[in-house]
């Protein structure tokens, strides 16, 4: 007696009909009979249904990932999201900059990002996070890739004072040329130094490579000259002595510096402790001189802020009278006060400020004092010293001043020895006059007062500031005759 099949699925296999189809065994399926739901899932039939969910899972959560909201999931990301959204890039995803072109790059960049939610989510992650973007990512095909070729473009920067001047600037020579021995990238100077701005650049770093370095003097230059980013001012500028056309002077060749020497303050250099903030092994200080080995480190090899390092330098226009008083000084502590005083129209007793013409025009020392008065082989021991002379007008003004300076220290000359006869004969009949304590003392204040004025005159060379020297012996010359007329009022002292 045969045996009954103890299901419909045994019946099948009993009458030679498969069980199974064979795409329903690969991909899991089988039947359930008599059961509400015929169909269902075999073990490997659940393995492919979780490996398909963490794929498309994956795949979300990937594509998720290469937004820019998922960056600010972050909260230390916050400021970084708000600057990139308020920026010129709020259109590019963050992995197009973040991530170099390729997908071998792609894959290597969502690792390090992977390791960086992880640091997040153990909370063992830096208040201060830190990216690299490489110039591959900004030349790549559909951004900046003809940025090298388009040559010249210029770039509008507000003054101090707000207002607006055009930068000539040229790509190719500062990405395709060694500037200073340093390769730069274009994070170099597009950066974020400043909180809030993303990948824009800031003046401070086009000052400390340009003007690193200078010595504030006459032969000097700024690195590239003052004319290869910003032109001249054009046509006439209305100024406190007349008006005034920088082209006339450009084309006598007339240094910038002459006039704008004090437009750059600070020298850009490097504390050596400021090292210790990253670094904190000894050795590590090794190579402190080795200026190109740290440059191919921190600026060529990884995106290091040049601020990071070096100390500010500063470049405007002009600035204020007390600024330009004190700049002497830096180098000179009261060696030049009265050269400096007379020229700025200081300093005198009885008489108003009277600053020098040139002074008013920001003229400074190094536009007159231009001539070696030491050869180079003394100077070597004895320091430089610069003289004035005739040759420094004509430089700037051409024929027009022609034997000025001459008449002026001759015409001074006199004043100043008319000026001592009438202190000598001043001082002499006071020490002649019988006079009472309270005019003594009186007339002893008008001697001083008359003799400051003198003295100002005279260390200052009155060929600084002509008319003010002048007013300056006038008011002495009147101190001295009110302190004559005390005494005459006295009469003579009794003779012991």
């Amino acid at each position: 007696m045969s045996e009954k099949p103890e299901s419909q699925s045994d019946a099948r296999a009993v009458a030679g009909k498969p069980d199974r189809p064979r795409w329903w065994r690969v991909l899991g399926i089988r039947r359930r009979d008599g059961k509400w739901l015929r169909f269902g899932l075999t073990l490997w039939g659940w393995f492919l249904v979780f490996a398909a969910a963490a794929v498309i899972g994956g795949a979300g959560f990937a594509e998720y990932s290469m937004q820019p909201d998922f960056c600010r999931s972050c909260h230390i990301m916050e400021p970084y999201y708000q600057a990139w959204h308020r920026s010129t890039h709020k259109n590019v995803p963050c992995q197009d900059c973040h991530f170099e072109p390729g997908w071998r790059n792609t894959l290597k960049g969502k690792f390090q990002a992977s390791a960086q939610v992880a640091k997040y989510v153990t909370r063992t992650y830096g208040t201060k996070p830190h990216a690299e973007i490489q110039d591959a990512s900004c030349l790549r095909s559909g951004c900046h890739e003809r940025r090298l070729l388009e040559g010249m473009v210029e770039w509008e920067v507000a003054t101090e004072r707000g207002y607006p001047i055009t930068v000539h600037f040229n790509h190719a020579p500062h990405l395709g040329e060694m500037r200073r021995g340093i390769e730069l990238r274009c994070v170099s100077c597009h950066s974020q130094i400043v909180q809030g701005e993303h990948l824009t650049v800031t003046v401070t770093s086009c000052f400390l490579c340009h003007f690193k370095g200078l010595k504030h003097g006459r032969d000097n230059e700024v690195l590239g000259g003052c004319r290869s980013c910003h032109g001249a001012p054009e046509g006439q500028i209305r100024m406190e002595l007349g008006i005034f056309n920088h082209q006339e002077y450009l084309d006598r060749r007339v240094a910038c510096l002459s006039c704008h020497s004090d437009s750059i303050e600070g020298d850009g250099k490097v504390p050596k402790q400021v090292c210790g903030t990253c670094h904190n092994k000894a050795e590590h200080l090794g190579r402190f001189g080795d200026i190109a080995f740290l440059h191919l480190r921190h600026v060529t090899e990884h995106k290091v802020e040049c601020s990071s390092c070096h100390l500010d330098i500063e470049h405007r226009l002009s600035v204020t009278r007390e600024d330009r008083l004190n700049s002497c000084t830096a180098c000179h502590e009261g060696s030049h006060a009265g050269p400096k005083e007379l020229y700025w129209g200081v300093g005198g007793r009885g008489v108003p400020d009277m600053p020098s013409p040139m002074a008013r025009t920001q003229v400074d020392c190094i536009g007159c004092h231009r001539h070696k008065r030491f050869a180079d082989t003394d100077a070597e021991v004895v320091g430089q010293t610069f003289a004035a002379a005739a040759e420094s007008c004509s430089s700037c003004h051409g024929t027009k001043y022609d034997g000025t300076l001459e008449h002026w220290k001759q015409v001074m000359d006199e004043q100043q020895k008319n000026s001592d006869r009438i202190y000598e004969g001043a001082v002499g009949a006071v020490a002649g006059a019988d006079l009472s304590p309270s005019n003594r003392r009186r007339a002893r204040i008008l001697l001083g007062d008359a003799e400051h004025n003198r003295k100002l005159v005279m260390l200052g060379h009155a060929v600084h500031n002509v008319n003010y020297a002048t007013a300056l012996l006038n008011a002495a010359n009147d101190f001295c005759r009110q302190a004559e007329d005390l005494a005459r009022s006295a009469g003579s002292r009794p003779a012991p």
